[in-house]
C-alpha cells in the first residue's frame, strides 16, 4: 500500500500566488493538475486539495468527460486545447 501524505502550504505565499507556479510546473513536466474540494460530513469544514503528478488514467479522463457532458446544464465545464 502506498503511503499518502497530506501536505499543507508551508509558505507565506497565498494560495492564489502559488497556483500559477504549480500549473506552470505541472505543464512543463507533462503532469496532471487537479484541484478539488471535500466537505467533512461531520464538521462541514471544507478542504481544498491541489494535486500534481501522474494522476489521471485514460479511463478516468473518459469518465470525467462523460460526467461533465451530462451535467453541462448544471454549470459543469471543460476546456480542451491541443498541446504540443
Amino acid at each position: 500500500m502506498t503511503l499518502v501524505k497530506k501536505h499543507r502550504l508551508r509558505t507565506k505565499k497565498s494560495l492564489i500566488d502559488t497556483l500559477p507556479e504549480l500549473v506552470i510546473s505541472a505543464l512543463a513536466n507533462h503532469e496532471d493538475f487537479v484541484v478539488t474540494y471535500e466537505t467533512d460530513p461531520n464538521t462541514k469544514k471544507k478542504s481544498l486539495y491541489v494535486m500534481t503528478g501522474e494522476l489521471i488514467t485514460p479511463d478516468m479522463l473518459a469518465i470525467l468527460k462523460q460526467q461533465i457532458e451530462r451535467k453541462k446544464e448544471e454549470g459543469n465545464s471543460i476546456i480542451t486545447h491541443d498541446w504540443k
